[in-house]
C-alpha cells in the first residue's frame, strides 16, 4: 500500500514539474519574439501623438500611430526628433481627414 502511495506522488509530482517547465518555456520564446523599436519610432508615435492633439484639440485622444516609414533618403538620420518631426506633420494631416 505505501509503495502505490509512493508511486502516485512520484507521479503526480512529475507532472507538476513538466507542467511548471511548460509555462516557463512558452515565457521565455514569447519574450524573444519582441521586437525593440528603435530611436527613430519612437518619436514617430511621440510625434504623431502630439500632432494629432495639435489639430483636435490638447484633451483628444491619439489613435494607434501607424508604422513608421523609413526615414528619406537626404536625411538618413534615424534619430528620435526626426522621428517625432515626422509623426508630427503625419499627425496633423490624417486629423484633418
Amino acid at each position: 500500500m505505501k509503495k502505490t502511495i509512493f508511486k502516485i506522488a512520484f507521479i503526480i509530482s512529475l507532472f507538476t514539474v513538466c507542467a511548471f517547465n511548460t509555462i516557463n518555456t512558452n515565457k521565455i520564446i514569447i519574450e524573444k519574439k519582441v521586437r525593440l523599436e528603435s530611436k527613430y519610432e519612437e518619436g514617430w508615435k511621440d510625434g504623431f501623438c502630439e500632432g494629432w492633439k495639435e489639430e483636435k484639440g490638447k484633451n483628444a485622444y491619439c489613435p494607434y500611430a501607424p508604422y513608421a516609414p523609413y526615414p528619406k533618403y537626404p536625411k538618413v538620420s534615424s534619430s528620435y526628433r526626426d522621428g517625432y518631426n515626422d509623426g508630427f506633420l503625419r499627425g496633423i494631416s490624417d486629423a484633418r481627414k
